[in-house]
C-alpha cells in the first residue's frame, strides 16, 4: 500500500471530514456500506470538462469501494450529530484524481415519500 492510498484511507476514515454512507448500483437493491466525502462548493468550480455552480453538492467515494459510479446510483447517508443525511443520485460525474484513488460525483437530493402527506 503506498503512502497516498493510506493517506487518502486516513481522510475517509476521519469522522470529521468523511461519513458513513450506503451506495446502490442504479438506486436499487441492498447496497454497500462505504465512507463518503460530501462537499458543497462556494463558487463556481471545475473539476476537468465539468463545471459546477454553488448549488451543486458533491460527493467523493473511494475507487478501491465503488470502482464504477455510474449516474443512477444512490448514496443513502444516515443523519448524524447534527448533520443532515438523506438519499442522494448521482447525476453526474467529474473526473478521477490523477492517482486513481478518489472519484467525484455530482449528487442531487431525492425526495423522499412521507406516507403523512399521502392522502385516503
Amino acid at each position: 500500500m503506498s503512502v497516498l492510498s493510506m493517506a487518502v484511507d486516513a481522510l475517509f476514515d476521519d469522522p470529521n471530514l468523511s461519513r458513513d454512507a450506503v451506495w446502490r448500483a442504479g438506486g436499487a437493491g441492498d447496497g454497500l456500506p462505504v465512507r463518503i466525502r460530501r462537499r458543497s462548493p462556494e463558487a463556481i468550480i471545475g473539476v476537468g470538462d465539468n463545471r459546477f455552480d454553488l448549488d451543486a453538492m458533491l460527493i467523493d467515494v473511494r475507487l478501491s469501494e465503488v470502482p464504477n459510479p455510474a449516474k443512477g446510483d444512490t448514496f443513502e447517508v444516515e443523519a448524524d450529530d447534527g448533520e443532515p443525511g438523506g438519499l442522494f443520485e448521482v447525476i453526474g460525474l467529474a473526473t478521477i484524481d490523477s492517482h486513481r484513488l478518489v472519484r467525484t460525483c455530482e449528487v442531487a437530493a431525492v425526495a423522499e415519500d412521507d406516507p403523512e402527506d399521502e392522502g385516503p
